[in-house]
């Protein structure tokens, strides 16, 4: 449990240190993305790797590293070092793509090489429903994934192989199509899919909203119709919205409410400099370069 006080040290084992390595670098533009929505970059670049590696050593016992949530993180230039410093220290990478396995990731070796190194790979549904990947190509990438990661199943079975997630954003456009979706990853062999109902930012265009919003009704239609004994189903899709947790609530806190599920959590940005709530308004939507 995260000490009363709030104060994170080196000696508290954290459970997930999230690396902002590079929000501002990707191949595609969904307009999801919280840096479309706010019509602009991050302004705080790439990470330098000294900074990585001093936020992972800070931090005893971190359980893993998840390294930009925003932008494409293959596309961080030091993301083999990050990958071989977590490995030296057997820390496992949480990663999440947008399905395009840029460079040398999409080949067998480099799927082989993150499949390894990962505990978890969750790869997003944005990038083929608006990011321009055609879907017959990201079908095709998680389908791959899926064939390296039985090939090393049953291979050597000493070693630790990262399962495969999905990644969706529940918006207008897909509420209709995710129970086949759903159905899809059964079949292909998902382990989990994280569901989560699109969040707008504040400075989000009306076009946006328009384009996008859920229709009413549609997050509860949802919440009972995304189940399966085959694949497990989470995100905030499920969450029961309580008072004063900024995750459930979209209030704003620090991190330190021992209500909020993502207490033993820290986010570090490229300057250092560290965050401790996920609440998106708080960290994206404050600066809109739209104001």
């Amino acid at each position: 449990m995260t000490p009363k006080s709030g104060v994170r040290n080196q000696n508290y084992p954290m459970r997930r240190l999230t690396l902002l390595t590079n929000p501002d670098t990707c191949n595609l533009h969904c307009p999801l993305c919280f840096l479309n929505q706010r019509g602009g970059p991050s302004g705080f670049g790439e990470m330098p790797i000294e900074v990585a590696r001093r936020s992972i050593e800070k931090y005893a016992g971190v359980r893993e590293v998840i390294p930009s949530t925003m932008g494409e993180p293959l596309l961080y230039s030091h993301f083999e070092e990050l990958l071989e410093l977590c490995r030296s220290r057997g820390t496992p990478l949480n990663l999440t793509t947008n399905g395009s396995f840029p460079k040398k990731w999409g080949s067998d070796e480099g799927l082989k090489s993150l499949l390894l190194a990962c505990s978890d790979i969750k790869v997003s549904s944005l990038s083929y429903e608006t990011g321009g990947l055609p879907e017959d190509e990201w079908n095709a990438n998680v389908e791959k994934l899926l064939d390296v990661r039985r090939l090393l199943l049953e291979g050597d079975s000493s070693q630790a192989v990262a399962t495969v997630s999905l990644q969706v954003t529940l918006h207008r456009e897909n509420a209709d199509f995710a129970p086949e979706l759903l159905r899809w990853a059964e079949r292909v062999g998902i382990s989990r899919i994280k569901w989560n109902p699109v969040v707008f930012l504040g400075c989000a265009s009306r076009e946006l909203r328009e384009r996008f919003a859920l229709p009413e009704g549609a997050v509860e239609r949802l919440r009972k119709d995304l189940h399966s004994d085959r694949v497990r189903c989470e995100g905030s899709l499920y969450f029961e919205v309580r008072g004063g947790s900024c995750a459930v609530s979209g209030k704003d806190c620090d991190g330190k409410s021992p209500e909020c599920p993502f207490a033993d959590e820290v986010w570090v940005w490229s300057d250092g400099h560290e965050d401790h709530c996920p609440e998106p308004e708080r960290r994206w939507g404050s600066t809109c370069c739209s104001e």
